[in-house]
């Protein structure tokens, strides 16, 4: 059995991290062994050709004839999500060398910067690896540029001593330029792979053609050495098939290869294709038959173009080839039922993920709405809100909305909580919109949410948040259905407590406290335990307010939650603890801590933002740094003056900006929130105008940011900036 890290934030895919083996009478390459095995200390490998080059086996080749380990992990379109990409990775790595349990806890951490925590971690861990590895990654070119992207140059630039990593595709998204110019990077491509005349004849010979040296030449010839054209023609009985042209190869596999097969088998090879892995019992429900994982063994033992994906016989998929042939066959109404059909099997198999993915590529807007709502909190809370908005804003595309309120309401929900309150607001109005045309389109469902993220939006103040928390009109309220019925006790307290009403915000963070189960809805329970200390602290308890405070920062730890909005008062508040105890380092790191948090804080949730911002600057008077203060409630009443009704929060800023007014003027050293948000930036491979493309700014305003960014940390690059950042604890270490 593989070992395994414990709980991870994505379910593992097992075939992705299968290592392929050699198949008998496969075709050796030992120039091309020779070259990788003189390769040994480039820190990376790239191996770059069309389809039908045996890229994959020439590294399962090179996996079989070389001393280290190799890690394997094969990519494919849903590994543009860096959460996912990274976890597949770690644990194929973790098989072979293991690693510390930080990586895997950076992993875990909802909503963490992956550039600025799990790759530099996974880089570092790797540089220490205690023996020799390779880990390769097959088809890289899925990525696109984004995020992903972005985490895998961060940690091939980690990479260190010796650990080689192998990168193979149709194309190489990495940028390799300047390792290329600085001698660290081995390349093999599309002329490498192509077979000479003399591999040409072992190739024809393995696949049963034993022909004579002109005809061996002329075929190499005629397919420029393509390895998947001779291997055709040898299948097809030594006819040209082409030079590396997908169309010929195409007729090629229809007219010599499915002419020849019975019609069951074809039938099934072109139903089949709709499938990203065929596995026995997926393809049984797709066909509505029985026995397709001994046809599948059958097919695969005969050479069709079936890629095991795993050591048991489990899984396969078509070569890329084969495939695209097959569903050229499919007229688009049969491929579409055939796609339903695999999404109800994965979603009755409890597998959502690749239900919605065969409900994304079926256009089943009906099931991918309904996945996407069940779905989203569970990617939030592994930090991969970034997937779930994907799909939501397909959904938004394909007028979803119109139908499913939910669908918006979650969309508002997730962007508030991420800090994008532009988005945030026009999800919100587009529910509104769509309700206020007809309110009968509303189900249960959809009343819960859009409930639950108009009093956490508060957008007309705290009464009207009072009212939407407490709205007793709400459909099946407080039953085992209401799964939110926790949340709108604590809004309700919340809004209480912003109005005056201590005891009656008391009573509904205790009722709240009572229905939430703490392994499950960690960042919810956290965010009661602080509103209750909050309260402490305005009656002047300290000693009252210290153990809630210590018990919330304690399970966010424990739960992965600390880089969750809902950690931002509670490290706030943990500072507060520390200044009022005179311990200023413990305080300083708490500080630090919330202000990595900071450009999470936004009008979106403008209570929350409010809230932490002037405990933030309670904490930096106390550390003797008032132009920091001023900067946290400057923050404070930009929020104040677009969500002006918020009751108490208006009149203590006004305090703390009266006392402002009496110390002594200096210059900030503080970050703003949009010099905080360009950090973890830094660490990628991004250029300024790159960077700027992600933070959807223009490249001068990241310019101006950059520039003040240095000049308040006192550096003068980049990576001075990001050593910088790290010692005040403003990156994770």
């Amino acid at each position: 059995m593989p070992r395994s890290p414990g709980l991870l934030p994505v379910e593992l895919t097992e075939a992705k991290l299968f290592r392929p083996g050699t198949r008998p009478g496969v075709v050796p390459r030992p120039e091309l062994l020779a070259r990788l095995a003189a390769a040994r200390d480039a820190p990376t490998v790239s191996v770059v050709a069309p389809a039908g080059y045996g890229k994959t086996t020439l590294l399962a080749l090179w996996a079989a004839a070389d001393d280290r380990p190799f890690a394997w992990l094969s990519l494919d379109r849903h590994d543009d999500d860096p959460i996912v990409l990274l976890t597949h990775l770690a644990v194929a790595l973790d098989r072979v060398v293991p690693l510390p349990p930080g990586v895997f806890s950076a992993l875990r951490t909802a909503g963490v910067s992956v550039p600025a925590t799990v790759a530099p971690r996974l880089g570092a861990a790797l540089a220490r690896s205690p023996r020799p590895l390779v880990l390769v990654l097959d088809d890289v070119h899925v990525l696109g540029d984004g995020p992903s992207l972005d985490a895998l140059v961060t940690l091939v630039r980690h990479l260190r001593g010796t650990v080689q990593f192998a990168l193979v595709g149709r194309g190489m998204p990495v940028p390799l330029a300047r390792a290329r110019a600085e001698g660290r990077v081995a390349e093999i491509g599309t002329r490498d792979l192509a077979f000479t005349q003399q591999g040409a004849r072992s190739l024809l010979r393995a696949a049963g053609a034993d022909l004579p040296d002109p005809r061996v030449a002329e075929l190499t010839r005629r397919t420029e050495g393509w390895p998947a054209g001779l291997y055709l023609a040898a299948l097809a009985g030594t006819r040209d098939a082409g030079g590396g042209d997908d169309r010929l190869a195409a007729e090629y596999l229809q007219a010599e290869l499915l002419a020849r097969l019975p019609a069951p088998d074809v039938d099934f090879l072109v139903r089949t294709s709709v499938l990203d892995r065929l596995s026995g019992p997926l393809c049984d429900a797709v066909l509505e038959t029985t026995g397709s994982r001994a046809r599948l063994a059958r097919l695969q033992a005969a050479n069709l173009f079936l890629v095991p994906l795993d050591g048991a016989g489990e899984e396969y998929r078509y070569h890329a080839l084969f495939r695209g042939l097959l569903r050229s066959h499919l007229d688009p109404g049969t491929a579409r039922e055939l796609l339903r059909r695999a999404a109800a099997a994965c979603q009755a198999a409890g597998r959502l993920e690749d239900a919605l993915h065969h409900a994304q590529d079926a256009g089943d807007v009906d099931r991918m709405a309904q996945l996407t709502v069940a779905l989203s909190q569970p990617l939030y809370a592994a930090g991969r809100s970034a997937t779930a908005m994907g799909w939501l804003e397909e959904l938004g595309q394909r007028g979803a909305v119109e139908r499913y309120p939910a669908v918006g309401a979650i969309g508002a929900y997730l962007c508030a909580l991420t800090g994008r309150p532009a988005a945030a607001d026009r999800w919100l109005d587009l529910v509104d919109r769509r309700v206020a045309r007809d309110p009968a389109s509303v189900d249960d469902g959809a009343a819960m949410w859009l409930t639950v993220v108009r009093a956490l939006m508060c957008r007309s103040g705290i009464e009207q948040m009072q009212q939407d928390a407490e709205a007793a009109s709400l459909p099946g309220a407080g039953s085992a259905a209401d799964t939110e019925y926790p949340v709108r006790l604590f809004l309700g307290g919340v809004a209480r407590m912003l109005g005056g009403d201590a005891d009656g915000a008391e009573a509904r963070f205790a009722d709240a406290l009572e229905l939430i189960d703490e392994t499950r809805r960690a960042p919810l329970f956290c965010s009661v335990l602080a509103h209750q200390a909050l309260l402490r602290l305005d009656r002047g308890d300290w000693a009252g307010a210290e153990p809630l405070v210590a018990r919330a920062l304690a399970t966010a730890r424990l739960r992965h939650t600390t880089s969750h909005v809902t950690n931002a008062p509670v490290v706030a508040l943990a500072a507060r603890m520390a200044v009022h105890r005179g311990d200023v380092a413990t305080a300083r790191d708490h500080l630090a801590e919330a202000q990595r948090l900071r450009p999470l804080l936004s009008h979106a949730v403008p209570w929350a933002a409010v809230e932490v911002l002037l405990q933030m600057a309670e904490v930096a008077i106390g550390l003797g740094d008032p132009q920091g203060a001023r900067q946290f409630v400057r923050d404070a009443e930009s929020v104040l003056r677009r969500r002006p009704g918020l009751g108490v929060l208006g009149s203590r800023s006004e305090e703390l900006r009266d006392r402002l007014a009496r110390l002594p003027v200096a210059e900030s050293a503080t970050l703003t929130a949009a010099e905080l948000r360009l950090l973890p930036l830094l660490l990628t491979h991004l250029t300024l105008t790159g960077i700027a493309g992600r933070l959807f700014l223009s490249p001068h305003t990241v310019k101006s940011q950059l520039s003040a960014t240095y000049r308040k940390l006192g550096v003068h690059s980049r990576s001075e900036a990001v050593s910088r950042a790290r010692d005040l604890g403003l990156l994770a270490p």
